[in-house]
């Protein structure tokens, strides 16, 4: 009976120390997680900002590059 209440204390440090661990690995997720959401809105902002842009640029516009201005 001894060995057998070692063995289920052996088992629960284990158990403890592996949910330690897991909860680390999870808040590193969760930090991981905000920061890509956060980077997710930035570009879906930047997006829409280009997007806005580039409808303001008429069709039928021939854009001349700069070296080019002095030959027309």
């Amino acid at each position: 009976m001894d060995t057998q209440n070692e063995h289920l204390q052996a088992l629960a440090v284990e158990q403890r120390e592996l949910i330690k661990k897991l909860l680390t690995e999870n808040q590193r997720l969760t930090t991981l997680t905000k920061a890509l959401r956060n980077r997710i809105r930035e570009l879906e902002k930047q997006h829409i900002v280009i997007d806005r842009e580039i409808t303001e640029i008429p069709i039928d516009l021939d854009l001349i590059p700069e070296r080019d201005l002095g030959n027309y």
